[in-house]
């Protein structure tokens, strides 16, 4: 074992919890704040332009999530440490390649893309979003490898400072009234740098864990599956709002106030337990056969923790919503609480994924997600109602019966 390298269950869970949570709110709070500055900076124009830019870059950042993923699995079944010499490969020359293919498609593609999507003028932009998505590739290695091992105060450390680097370097760059495109800048340097400083201070402990024992092959088949499953999950998570606006006809104030509320009721229950779904990875492949138990426990906090939000959000949600973003978003407590129901249903299917990835059924765990993607997008299309009713009922459909398919088929062999 490396010296001051803690086993994959870690020593301390109280304590990495409450890192792992800590780090987690100040990164959702700066994302907020930027957000929240750069709006009136940049004027309905400009910040359209920018939008789709955070947009793109965290719905690529929500695919390679998939790495982070095999990561965490690969270094918990490996158990222990060994030498360099040993293992079948390296999970910082997988990620270094597969950031480097990411790096040359990005830039390469970039001039077909980039104007249409962020305005002719803006077309430059690519260039950051490549660096910032390829450098991503390291981060979610390198946050895999950590979690895997029980590195957690190094896992924690990720997110801490890139939020934080984010937020000051956008509020320099406001400052000193930069354009967009260094804005776009401030947003991608973070990745680098973060990755750069926990690599850096970390070094011993990440070397040590990065071999593992799969082979190339099979660590890129199983990532590839991975990706498959964050692809959908960008899908339901990030890109649903797009979804809804494909289908919602034609009130688009309506769409609007429906999805600020989606997105204020997800915060409570998807934003924690995002960030835990390494903690959960890890714990679940170093102890198979506490794994179900552990499962269940989690899964009957999140049944009871969702219904006392949705009954906050039924009684003062919409009182809430009209003082701070007008009347033009008031939405009825009744929808709220189902809108709050929903989130703990993908809630239930982040657990369930969890469980099927750390038992090493990856074909089930992307299935389980593509299930629920397509169902829940084809129930928002075909259920009759208001958009309000139709996301419901969308993200409490699919989510669950992808739940189900992977405690079905999820299981170990």
């Amino acid at each position: 074992m490396a010296s001051g390298v803690e086993p994959p269950s870690g020593r301390r869970p109280r304590r990495s919890l409450l890192l792992v949570l800590i780090a987690t709110a100040v990164s959702a709070a700066s994302s907020f704040l930027i957000l929240l500055v750069v709006a009136p900076a940049l004027g309905p124009a400009g910040y359209a332009s920018f939008s789709v830019y955070w947009g793109a870059l965290f719905m690529v950042v929500g695919i390679l999530f998939g790495v982070q993923q095999e990561s965490t699995r690969a270094v918990s079944h490996k158990g222990e440490s060994f030498p360099e010499s040993g293992g079948s490969s390296s999970l910082l020359r997988f990620a270094g390649v597969l950031g480097a293919a990411v790096l040359v498609l990005v830039v390469t593609t970039g001039l077909i893309w980039a104007g249409p999507l962020f305005g002719s003028a803006n077309a430059g932009w690519a260039y950051p979003l490549a660096i910032a998505v390829a450098s991503y590739v390291g981060v979610a290695a390198l946050n895999g490898i950590l979690a895997g091992s029980g590195q957690w105060g190094g896992f924690a450390a990720v997110p801490l400072i890139d939020g934080l680097l984010r937020l000051i370097l956008v509020a320099i760059a406001l400052w000193t009234g930069a354009d967009g495109t260094a804005l776009a800048w401030a947003v991608a340097i973070p990745f680098p740098v973060s990755l750069l400083v926990v690599v850096s201070a970390r070094w011993a402990a990440v070397r040590s864990y990065s071999r593992v024992r799969e082979s190339y092959r099979a660590l890129a088949s199983n990532a590839s599956r991975t990706m498959v499953a964050s692809t959908a999950n960008a899908v339901l998570v990030n890109g649903f709002p797009v979804i809804l606006s494909l289908l919602a006809g034609g009130d688009r104030a309506a769409l609007g106030a429906v999805v600020l509320a989606l997105t204020l009721t997800r915060a409570p229950i998807l934003v924690p337990l995002t960030a835990l779904q390494s903690m959960l990875i890890a714990r679940f492949s170093a102890a198979p056969e506490k794994a179900p138990r552990l499962m269940v426990t989690v899964l009957i906090g999140l049944c009871v923790f969702t219904p006392v939000v949705g009954v906050v959000a039924g009684l003062w949600g919409e009182s809430l919503l009209v003082g701070l973003f007008g009347g033009g978003f008031a939405i009825e407590g009744a929808l709220l609480t189902w809108l709050v129901i929903a989130s703990g249903c993908l809630g239930v299917l982040t657990v369930t994924g969890a469980r099927a990835l750390a038992a090493g059924r990856h074909t089930a765990f992307a299935t389980g997600w593509v299930l629920a993607c397509v169902l829940a997008v084809a129930a928002v299309a075909l259920t009759p109602g208001d958009i309000g009713f139709r996301t419901v009922v969308g993200l409490i459909v699919g989510p669950l019966i992808g739940a189900a398919w992977h405690l079905v088929f999820g299981r170990r062999p």
